[in-house]
This record gives structure tokens, C-alpha cells and sequence, in this order.
């Protein structure tokens, strides 16, 4: 009896084995290097909320360089196969209705850091740029010459909630939101406003920047975060 009560565990123990290898090979998820192993001109792997906003200058509010925030970082699209296609799924990501026309060759100006797509191909119906096909992310050979743009038509879609504001915890140190102050009457009138008092957004209100430091390098940094291609130098005596 001993001898068979002991064949018996062992048989068990034997299909158990065979049985939790093959359980755990259907209900484990995929590991992020099969995500990642896109293959090349297939839709890509969808990132976790793409943020999308338009940038440049001069432009109209539903207008401008296509610029996405991916891996943490704001980069471009190139101009490559672009299509009117293309622009109607970024202008319904931004919260437009449609898009009326695209732009190639950086038209509102050269954008800055990665060109995270390139030679896009979208049906038109996706809900967004990331479903369409394309080179797969950061694979691209244009240069910011050859920034992608569009122009959307000025229509809101019922409820959209503005996809140009990042949503992401960040430390009191780090910097999200830049603004220009005029401090010139017609200045005031005049939109966009390209030249005054430098404020960020601190806790639940504006504060502005000492100067104490400030470089030529500093006023590229905050160009470049209003959307503008480039900075000029400026009458600092007019301020004091």
C-alpha cells in the first residue's frame, strides 16, 4: 500500500508539473521587449496618454509645428509621406473637429530635440498619430528642416479638455508653464506677445525671474518653451 499511495503522489506530482508551465505561459502577459519589437512600418505600440500641442511663429491658435511628448521629452514629426490623412488624427488629438491642411518644411519654424516620427502613414480614422504606421519611434533621417504642421479647423469638439497642458506630478523646482508680461501698452494688444517680463507659474500664481545671471542661452530656453524658433536681444535698460 505504501508503495502504491507513493506512485500515486508521484504521478500527481508529475502532471502538476507538466500542467503549471503550460498554465503560466497563457496567462502571462507579454514582456515589454515583445511590445517593443515593433516591426517596421506596422502601427506602434500606443504610449500612455501622447500629448500633442502645436508650436511656432507667427500662427493662429489651431495652427502650427506638430510637436509630441514622448518618454518625457517634446520632439517633432518629419514631413515624410505626410498626409491630409495624418493632420485630421493630430487636429481630433489637439480637439479639433477636422483639419483643413498640412505644412512641410518646418514652415513655422524649426522645432527642437528628438523627431520622434517619421514617413507616417494614417487611414485617417485613428485615434491617434500613435496607431498609424510609421518608422517606429525616434527612427527617422529628416533633420528640423523638415518639421511636419497642420492646420486645424476652428471648431472644438464638444467637451474636449485642452491636451496642450501636461498632466504630471513635478517638483516645486521644476518649471511648466513660462509666460511673457508686456509691459508696453501697444505691446498688450498685440498677439502674440514676443517681447516682455519673463513670469512662471509658481503654486497658484505668477512670479517673475531675476536677472542676476541670465544668459542669451536662458532666453533660448524660454523662446523655445513659447514656441517662438528663436530669441533677439533686447533693450535690458528699458526694464530696469
Amino acid at each position: 500500500m505504501e508503495k502504491l499511495r507513493h506512485r500515486q503522489e508521484l504521478v500527481v506530482s508529475l502532471l502538476f508539473g507538466l500542467w503549471l508551465p503550460h498554465c503560466l505561459t497563457q496567462t502571462t502577459p507579454p514582456s515589454r521587449a515583445n511590445l517593443a519589437s515593433t516591426p517596421s512600418g506596422s502601427p506602434q505600440a500606443q504610449p500612455e496618454q501622447l500629448k500633442v500641442r502645436l508650436g511656432g511663429y507667427p500662427r493662429k491658435h489651431n495652427e502650427g509645428r506638430v510637436e509630441l511628448f514622448y518618454k518625457g521629452e517634446w520632439g517633432t514629426i518629419c514631413d515624410d509621406d505626410f498626409s491630409i490623412a495624418n493632420a485630421n488624427v493630430l487636429c481630433r488629438q489637439l480637439g479639433f473637429v477636422s483639419a483643413t491642411g498640412w505644412t512641410h518644411s518646418a514652415k513655422y519654424g524649426k522645432g527642437q530635440g528628438k523627431i520622434w516620427l517619421d514617413n507616417v502613414l494614417c487611414n485617417g480614422g485613428e485615434k491617434s498619430i500613435g496607431l498609424c504606421k510609421s518608422r517606429g519611434w525616434g527612427n527617422s533621417d529628416c533633420t528640423h528642416d523638415e518639421d511636419a504642421g497642420v492646420v486645424c479647423k476652428d471648431e472644438r469638439i464638444p467637451g474636449f479638455v485642452d491636451s496642450n497642458i501636461i498632466d504630471a506630478q513635478v517638483d516645486e523646482k521644476k518649471v511648466e508653464e513660462v509666460r511673457l508680461r508686456s509691459v508696453i501698452a501697444p505691446g498688450r494688444k498685440k498677439l502674440p506677445i514676443t517681447e516682455g517680463v519673463v513670469e512662471v507659474k509658481h503654486k497658484d500664481g505668477w512670479a517673475q525671474i531675476c536677472d542676476l545671471g541670465w544668459t542669451i542661452k536662458n532666453t533660448h530656453v524660454v523662446c523655445g518653451m513659447l514656441g517662438f524658433p528663436h530669441e533677439r536681444k533686447v533693450n535690458k535698460n528699458f526694464y530696469k
